[in-house]
């Protein structure tokens, strides 16, 4: 074991001298020559934006079901109110049916009122933009002083509440509300801040049902903005595409079908950072629960490509002590399931070579109303993991589905279960909620895309185009069923969780110390990630914006073996 990662035990993925890439790439070259299939990435409809997608900034919006506040109202008529906030924190209105979002009432969307103080709510929860924020971000790149999109998009907000009578076209100088140093923008930022506020303008002409003013305002936007360009030409290129979606069904309009996209989920894994240091760190904690087991069953309910299980493998296989005498692997399929048998095969090659005694078992439901305790074959004493990453909120529009799988899994009553979710709020069942939502978020991710990929880099393209426009297109387009992009904060997964009785446990810190290592060894941009803790759980953000958290949880009963 390598003291580069200053762990003593258990042992985790490092186990020689040799950097931790070139023994990661060794694993899964090493399964590849064993096994004649290749593993590929099972299909799925939005798996960044299911998968290592999304994420919004914690405290940037508190939408809690609570009446929004006049007081934000800058500008406007302060005898109009604001209606009930709807979103993602909503008060639930029955105890029976653990749906992760509930509605305070059902009311039409807002009037455009509702656009500035949503906006203001972003400006006094979230980042502030004062002359102390431009040093403070000094620390994370000091040779970098340019304004994030975030930043970028919150000058525009604040000038859109400022000037929000006036016509953009009429604003020839751009004017910072509180005159700070941030008034001195770029060209290209001030470009950025001009798309920005086309968008937020269209937005407010479509809540007041004025279509037409709409359309010519994103269309101006679109002869701006570039899915070539820089961060925020790129955003609002899919933004307005997704504004324009929304207009045609508004009107009625058939709707703009999205290409499919081969699969790049295991490129992303290898140049984006947050999946990697997720599956380390959620390898890590696995290991730090079942130290003294030697009968192990991990019920994996996304297990994709794989990848992520070849270092657990390996790490088993070193033990001194408590020597493993069965690793089992059950994947959950609800799509594939000749691909995932096609993945076990390659991990029980991979796992005969190291002398570990393995079996790999697929469990296939196509509806998830149907999954029950039995389909799992679980053993007397085996100790049962489970295993959730970015599954449960693909299954927000599903609750009764997602309440199945939860009942199934406190039937199992796993020793530990560690679930990592995107950290996002982008639930709300307004549309403007969302669309000021997934406008913060997205600048976010495309501003990681810009410095982890190369601009002509065709990944980056294809992720942008199919992935975060899918998601895009979906989150502002469509209402209801067909809404299947959503993601709720940690806090609410936390309410959840309570109802079946799961009890959160802290998070290792050699967990966390293993995804600061995996950072600093395999990306050069990880100097914009940043890890914290809330509460008991694990926090990986960007440039100090949330994007994935990693909890785990126990059910209060004493684990019982079958």
């Amino acid at each position: 074991m390598s003291d580069d990662f200053g762990l003593s035990s258990p042992n985790i993925i490092q186990t020689d001298n040799r950097p931790l890439e070139v023994l990661e790439n060794d694993i899964y070259t090493r399964v590849e020559h064993i096994s004649t299939s290749k593993v590929k990435e099972p299909s799925e409809r939005n798996p960044l934006c299911s998968g290592i997608m999304h994420g919004i900034n914690e405290g940037k919006m508190e939408d809690k079901g609570l009446i929004v506040s006049e007081n934000g109202m800058n500008n406007r008529n302060k005898a109009i109110r604001a209606q009930h906030y709807v979103g993602a924190y909503g008060e639930q209105p029955s105890s029976r049916a653990p749906e992760v979002y509930f509605p305070v009432k059902n009311k039409a969307d807002f009037n455009s009122a509702s656009l500035f103080e949503l906006l203001s709510r972003y400006e006094r929860g979230g980042k502030k933009l004062k002359d102390e924020n431009l040093s403070n971000r000094s620390k994370i790149a000091t040779s970098d002083q340019k304004l994030t999109t975030e930043e970028i998009i919150r000058v525009a907000a604040e000038r859109y509440i400022q000037f929000q009578n006036k016509d953009l076209e009429g604003i020839t100088t751009f004017i910072h509300p509180r005159g700070s140093v941030l008034s001195s923008l770029s060209v290209e930022e001030t470009r950025g801040a001009n798309l920005a506020h086309l968008l937020l303008a269209a937005a407010d002409k479509i809540l007041d049902g004025n279509f037409d003013s709409a359309r010519r305002l994103l269309t101006n936007c679109d002869c701006k903005a570039s899915k070539s360009g820089n961060p925020i030409e790129r955003l609002a290129s899919y933004i307005s595409e997704a504004l324009q979606e929304r207009i045609h069904r508004e009107k009625g309009s058939r709707k703009i079908g999205i290409a499919s996209l081969d699969q790049t989920v295991l490129a992303a894994h290898m140049k984006i950072p947050f999946s990697k240091a997720l599956h380390f760190a959620s390898t890590q904690t696995i290991l730090e629960h079942v130290t003294t087991e030697t009968s192990i069953h991990i019920i994996d309910l996304h297990i994709r490509s794989g990848i992520h299980w070849p270092p657990m493998i390996q790490a088993l296989s070193e033990r001194k002590v408590h020597q493993v005498q069965l690793l089992k692997i059950t994947a959950l399929d609800t799509e594939d399931k000749q691909k995932v048998e096609d993945i076990g095969k390659r991990l029980e090659s991979f796992a005969d070579s190291l002398k570990i005694p393995f079996s790999f078992d697929v469990v296939t439901v196509d509806d998830m109303s149907y999954l029950r305790k039995e389909l799992f074959d679980i053993q007397s004493g085996e100790a049962v993991v489970i295993f959730a990453p970015t599954l449960l909120r693909t299954m927000i529009p599903r609750p009764d589905k997602l309440e199945t799988l939860m009942r199934v899994i406190r039937e199992l009553n796993p020793l530990i279960m560690i679930i990592y979710e995107v950290d996002a709020n982008d639930n709300s069942t307004s549309f403007i909620n969302r669309f000021v939502d997934s406008l913060f978020f997205y600048s976010t991710w495309f501003d990681c895309l810009e410095d982890c990929l190369d601009r002509d880099d065709q990944y980056r393209m294809n992720l942008e185009k199919y992935y975060f426009g899918s998601g895009i297109m979906n989150s502002i387009a469509n209402e209801g069923e067909e809404r299947i992009t959503r993601s709720v904060k940690i806090d609410v997964w936390r309410s959840y969780f309570a109802r079946f009785q799961m009890v959160e446990v802290e998070v290792p810190g050699s967990s966390f110390h293993q995804a600061e290592m995996v950072l600093k060894k395999e990306f050069s941009c990880a100097r914009f990630c940043t890890l914290s803790t809330d509460s008991k759980c694990f926090i990986i953000g960007w440039k100090g914006t949330p994007m994935f958290s990693l909890s785990t949880w126990k059910f209060k009963q004493a684990p019982s073996y079958f």
